[in-house]
């Protein structure tokens, strides 16, 4: 009895040390050949003109940030930060879709909002601060969604790119009207 389990378990070694590589290879997965298909690009000009639908697009994407950043406010500075860059360029992505007197009412919302940016970007979200652009958002928020609605501005969009532009470049001021140049003025005497 001894000696067949010695003999068992001498083929046991055996069997273990020789290995299977031809059944272990019958049974490994073999990598498929991957054909690869030839990319063909089609080269088309699509031109990109204002329409109601490319305002309405614009006009979600800013209606998810602003609400995003009225919810959060404060959670997070670099969420902050992110959502209302991304508030202040939706809004001038549909400013430049309007006419030019519907893109100034726009301009003025925006220009409250930078503010709101400015107080988020230097960190200064104090208890106070924070309430105040709270205050500042949700207005703003309710007056763009009443004022320039999709359903209300499809009037005002432009019928292209090339109508004039929304935005104005500002004018440099001459160099005599900026303080600390030496070309400053004093004011004149009143001669009587």
């Amino acid at each position: 009895m001894k000696r067949w389990i010695f003999f068992i378990a001498v083929i046991c070694v055996a069997a273990s040390l020789v290995g299977c590589d031809s059944v272990q290879r019958k049974f490994t997965r073999k990598k498929k050949d991957v054909k690869k298909v030839p990319m063909v690009v089609q080269a088309k000009k699509y031109e990109k003109k204002p329409s109601p639908e490319l305002y309405s697009k614009h006009f979600s994407y800013w209606q998810s940030w602003q609400s995003e950043l009225i919810q959060r406010l404060g959670d997070n500075h670099k969420k902050d930060s992110r959502c209302i860059e991304e508030i202040l360029s939706q809004l001038n992505d549909m400013r430049n879709l309007l006419v030019q007197e519907k893109a100034d009412e726009l301009g003025k919302h925006i220009k409250e909002l930078e503010e709101v940016r400015d107080v988020i970007l230097r960190e200064q979200l104090s208890q106070f601060n924070m309430s105040h652009n709270m205050m500042v958002l949700e207005r703003e928020d309710r007056l763009i969604k009443k004022d320039f609605c999709v359903s209300k501005i499809r009037s005002f969009i432009k019928k292209s790119f090339d109508e004039e532009p929304a935005v104005q470049p500002q004018a440099e001021t001459p160099a005599a009207a900026q303080p600390g140049s030496s070309q400053e003025t004093a004011p004149a005497e009143n001669k009587t």
